[in-house]
């Protein structure tokens, strides 16, 4: 009877995050339009699931149809926490978001893509061509490579793909000369598409997307979410879940870090 009786307490203890996550209602997490709404919602609900159940802070994932819709609710206040890089333009600086955590792994790099059959081989080639980008807001796919092109001296014509994926989809289908994307991005389409770019152009690294916690959000509550996420890379219990999302979890990070971002978008006006 004894050993039952603590057999009972611990899986009472076990489920105390669950219960208490079950029983709040869920904070907002919104994450950046890099895919389209079905392929982020299969990679990003299995990390909130873990997220809320070992944090006992529940979340929820929310995004617009659009990057710029995504932007507009962060302006607003809609997200509680947001996996995103665009609050470090100028624009969005009273908005008071904390970094606590980025994405892990290598940086990310610009890169401007072409088929792997196009004659083109360098930047200058590109001179008024169709180049895609996923929108005028994105960071490493357009305001890296744009800052790229004005030094070369190169001027393009801008075609917007609604996200990477649509950027790669529009030059796959040849509707655009080149593309430019996330590097880490980049090589996962080419991969699950079955489609051979060249990268003309590959920019210098920079910090992957953070995670960032409304101000509104007590300490505590951010520190056990903080914690949840830094903890996913070792715990055996997660190890499918970044599998399926094709990432290595997420490490520490600060507002520090992203001084270089917030460089580049000062130089195109953002």
């Amino acid at each position: 009877m004894r050993h039952l009786t603590k057999l009972l307490l611990g899986l009472v203890v076990l489920l105390q995050p669950w219960t208490a996550a079950a029983q709040q209602p869920p904070l907002a997490f919104g994450v950046l339009n890099q895919q389209s709404p079905a392929l982020t919602a299969e990679r990003w609900n299995p990390i909130l699931h873990y997220t809320s159940t070992v944090s006992g802070v529940p979340l929820q994932l929310k995004m617009g149809r659009t990057v710029q819709e995504t932007n507009s609710m962060m302006a607003r206040g809609e997200f509680d926490f947001v996996f995103t890089n665009h609050n470090f333009q100028s624009e969005f600086d009273s908005l008071g978001f904390k970094v606590i955590a980025r994405w892990a792994g290598e940086p990310i790099r610009a890169v401007i893509a072409v088929p792997a059959d196009s004659p083109i081989q360098n930047l200058h080639q590109l001179a008024g061509k169709r180049v895609s980008f996923p929108s005028n807001e994105a960071f490493v796919a357009y305001a890296v490579p744009l800052v790229a092109l004005k030094r070369a001296g190169v001027r393009v014509e801008e075609v917007f793909g609604g996200n990477q994926e649509g950027t790669l989809a529009q030059l796959k289908a040849r509707r655009v000369e080149a593309g430019a994307v996330n590097s880490r991005f980049l090589g996962q389409y080419a991969e699950r598409e079955h489609v051979q770019f060249r990268e003309i152009y590959v920019s210098e690294g920079f910090p992957d997307l953070a995670v960032i916690a409304h101000p509104r959000v007590p300490a505590a509550t951010v520190e056990r979410v903080r914690r949840a996420l830094l903890g996913m890379s070792s715990d055996t219990a997660a190890a499918s879940i970044l599998t399926l999302a094709k990432s290595k979890g997420f490490e520490a990070a600060t507002d520090r870090d992203y001084d270089g971002v917030r460089r580049i978008y000062r130089l195109v006006g953002q």
